[in-house]
């Protein structure tokens, strides 16, 4: 049975195997030849094959044997439609195609040149932010959240194929804007400044080393058509959600101003409970715990940047980028502790008012050179400067039921970032297929750090708690290299070998001095990838890469929150980086309505990092820890598919699905965190036309996932937009609900050993934020819905990387 499978699947993948070339020239009623005429084989009402002529006019399609029918357009002619048979080899010359004038002369063309949502490439997918109605009026978290494969959770951590150690980069580069806390940067980070997000699974040794599953590249707007045009928006949402934003673009001659500017105040209440339950030797009790919280506040971005054409060939590209942000966020505890016969003793109430404030300041400048007639010999260099400043003052109250008297606390937390990149990236082509690019990059990057817990002493004044009192400085500078070879074996198979060496110098410094840890390591990162073309609708790849995650601030910082005293969360400066190697086969095929991406992939990682729960003594009262460990080693398997189709004119589909198997094996301190995971994720989305509008009804699914001592339960949303043109095409308004039903909330349940004997167990649930409403306006300005602004690093092609 299973070789029959196999013959089956193998003569699906085959069948194809024997192609004839149909070759033919397009001329017009005068015998001149058409270039880019559009030429196209339909067989059975299906797209087998279809591409532009060249220069001349002439084409050369592959095709099997059997009967097809050859459609030919071009702009100002009447479209011809000639029936053929493709012998079983060999060629067949169809010779001179003359076309005949249009019925109408046509005064004027638009294109309409619509974007899909979801367009695949090579080595990355990509989402073109504008398709998706339920973007309107959201923010990045919100966007990423709806992209197949990746999945943010209800605190607005970012996952890709199921794991948290992806590197997400703004324009192909690390930016301020995402900074050492990428889930709160990413809910600042508004969607009217976004053009597009590419996600890709499987870099190549072109890209950063870092981040286990892959890279998420953010690309921000930015326009270069000639005269002035832009885009504004405004936003309003229950709860409180205000915004506006502006895109707006000037070229003249040799100069081309661009900027983005957006404003956004909001306030996302949630919260959620939870039951802890503490087992020891000599007694056991629990305590219940529910939570409100509401943040939020108003942050403002504003972007300007020049386009200067130094020759025709020559393009220096300067940018600023400040973006100050207040947030007002506002956490009410209540325990209630219970004890071992579940009879109530005590309740406290601990109340958490945190004023916080981050200026980011950022500048870039990048200069491209392009050689003869091929823009794709090119030679580019980048620097950015950044910097960041994020203060957190919490003032903490806390009371107990029956007791007089209200203890109060304190946080100062202040942490300061500044980084620098400087890179350059040359690639030369060798031929039609054959080139070869070369790079190098440094980064180099400092966070300083003064956290500070205070007590209120009986005399009223604030006395630094010794166990909470700390300033931690990070450094860490990156110094790679690359370099790739591209080539083909024959017309069907092409490949590419890459291989990059980074050196990373880490430095953790705890106090003044009083604790100082350095790693230096140098490590290679080779990458392969081969692409077999079935037919130009068909092709199947087969890639490999080793990449490297490297411990972020947040992981070795030793204290970063301090609202909910008994669930504390903390970093390990001891934390080593952990190795992935990744390997996939992807197959993608195309066809007059739709296409279909297979994927099945394998990740190898050793030196896991793991955040896991402690239970510690203070004060006589148990309270967790959140603390990251390496643990020893992961196996990954997945199967990912990517469906879309359009069903009919006013009826468009798309699906993702991932499947995912992990295996975890490792112990610290004596006890074992190995784990055994299988998951899933997918989503679902309609889209239909109708009545001169647009309804997007999107179905998202979180399966239920196991990790060392987490059960995570299931989550499914659903979301809801319409949307609708006016003002003539240049205005559209957009309605919409994100988790209608209001159920993306997190339930978890957490077990593991005490260390001073026992055990322990919670259950609890999280809302981040309820269910948003949202309408969204917007205007442009000689611009037409369907055209794309082009965004700086979206490409990817040497040079942003």
């Amino acid at each position: 049975m299973h070789r029959k499978l196999f013959l089956l699947f193998l003569s699906v993948l085959t069948s194809n195997g024997l192609w004839a070339q149909v070759q033919g020239q397009i001329v017009g009623p005068d015998g001149v030849s058409l270039p880019m005429a559009n030429v196209v084989l339909v067989q059975n009402s299906e797209l087998k094959a279809g591409q532009a002529a060249d220069v001349d006019g002439r084409f050369s399609l592959e095709a099997a044997p059997g009967k097809y029918q050859l459609q030919v357009s071009f702009i100002g002619m009447r479209n011809d439609t000639i029936d053929i048979e493709v012998p079983a080899s060999g060629k067949l010359n169809l010779g001179v195609l003359k076309m005949r004038p249009g019925s109408t002369v046509i005064a004027e063309v638009e294109v309409q040149a619509k974007a899909k949502m979801m367009e695949f490439e090579q080595d990355k997918r990509v989402f073109n932010v504008g398709q998706d109605l339920t973007s309107a009026g959201t923010n990045a978290s919100d966007i990423l959240n709806n992209l197949p494969s990746v999945s943010v959770d209800v605190e607005g951590n970012v996952a890709l194929r199921g794991s948290n150690n992806v590197r997400i980069l703004i324009n192909g580069k690390p930016s301020g804007l995402i900074g050492s806390d990428p889930a709160s940067a990413l809910r600042q980070l508004q969607g009217n400044t976004i053009e597009k997000i590419e996600v890709i699974t499987n870099p190549s040794a072109r890209y950063d080393a870092e981040g286990e599953a892959g890279i998420i590249n953010i690309v921000l707007k930015k326009q270069d058509q000639k005269g002035f045009n832009g885009s504004f928006d405004l936003s309003g949402g229950y709860p409180e959600l205000y915004g506006a934003g502006a895109t707006m673009n000037y070229r003249r001659n040799r100069l081309n101003f661009f900027t983005n500017i957006s404003f956004n105040q909001r306030r996302s209440p949630g919260g959620g409970s939870s039951n802890q339950k503490f087992f020891l030797p000599d007694t056991s009790y629990s305590f219940l715990r529910d939570r409100y919280q509401n943040r939020g506040g108003n942050d403002f971005n504003f972007r300007v940047g020049m386009d200067y054409y130094l020759t025709e060939k020559q393009t220096l590209t300067g940018s600023f980028l400040f973006s100050p942000s207040v947030g007002r966020n506002y956490v009410d505890l209540e325990f209630r502790d219970l004890d071992a016969n579940g009879k109530e003793v005590r309740v406290v109430n601990r109340f958490d008012n945190e004023l916080e404030t981050e200026d980011v300041v950022e500048g870039n400048l990048s200069w491209q050179k392009t050689f003869g007639d091929n823009d794709d010999h090119k030679w580019t260099a980048d620097l950015r400067y950044s910097l960041e400043d994020d203060r957190e003052n919490s003032d903490i109250s806390q009371d107990t039921l029956g007791r007089p008297g209200v203890f109060e606390q304190q946080v100062a937390n202040v942490e300061y970032q500044r980084s620098t990149l400087v890179q350059t990236d040359y690639v030369h082509p060798l031929g039609e297929k054959r080139s070869y690019e070369t790079g190098a990059r440094v980064t180099l990057r400092e966070i300083e750090n003064d956290y500070q817990l205070s007590n209120e002493a009986d005399d009223g004044t604030f006395t630094p708690d010794p166990d909470f009192d700390s300033r931690f400085l990070f450094t860490e500078n990156v110094y790679a290299a690359y370099g790739i070879y591209n080539d083909a074996w024959g017309e069907k198979i092409t490949y590419q070998l890459g291989l990059r060496a980074e050196m990373t110098d880490l430095t953790t410094e705890v106090g003044f001095g009083d604790s100082i840890n350095r790693r230096v390591y140098t490590n290679l990162f080779p990458s392969a990838f081969f692409t077999y073309s079935f037919s130009p609708l068909a092709d199947l790849q087969l890639s490999y890469s080793r990449r490297i995650s490297r411990p972020g601030f947040r992981t070795l910082a030793p204290f970063f929150g301090f609202s909910d005293n008994r669930n504390f969360y903390s970093g390990n400066p001891n934390v080593n980086p952990e190795f992935t190697d990744s390997y996939e086969a992807a197959y993608v095929r195309y066809f007059e309505k739709g296409s279909l991406y297979s994927g099945l992939y394998y990740r190898h990682r050793t030196g896991v990092i793991e955040r896991i729960t402690l239970v510690e003594e203070r004060d006589g009262q148990e309270f967790t820890r959140f603390f990251p460990i390496n643990l020893a080693v992961q196996d990954a398997y997945g199967l990912e598919f990517n469906f879309q189709y359009n069903v009919a004119q006013w009826y468009e589909v798309n699906a993702n699905l991932n499947l995912f198997y992990t295996q975890t094996v490792g112990d610290f301190e004596g006890q074992d965190f190995g784990v055994r995971n299988y998951s899933s994720s997918g989503r679902l989305v309609n889209r239909l036309k109708f009545w001169e509008s647009d309804l997007q009804v999107s179905f998202n699914m979180q399966g239920a996932s196991q990790s060392a001592q987490t059960r995570r339960l299931g989550i499914y949303t659903l979301d809801l937009a319409w949307s609708r043109d006016i003002l003539k095409g240049n205005g559209t308004i957009t309605l919409s609900v994100r988790d209608l039903f209001n159920n993306r909330i997190r339930r978890y349940y957490t077990t593991g050993d005490i260390a001073a004997g026992g055990y322990f167990d919670t259950f609890g649930t999280f809302q981040w934020r309820q269910r948003q409403f949202t309408i969204n306006f917007s205007y442009r300005i000689n611009q037409r819905k369907s055209r794309r602004p082009q965004g700086d690093g979206g490409d990817f092609g040497g040079g942003d990387f």
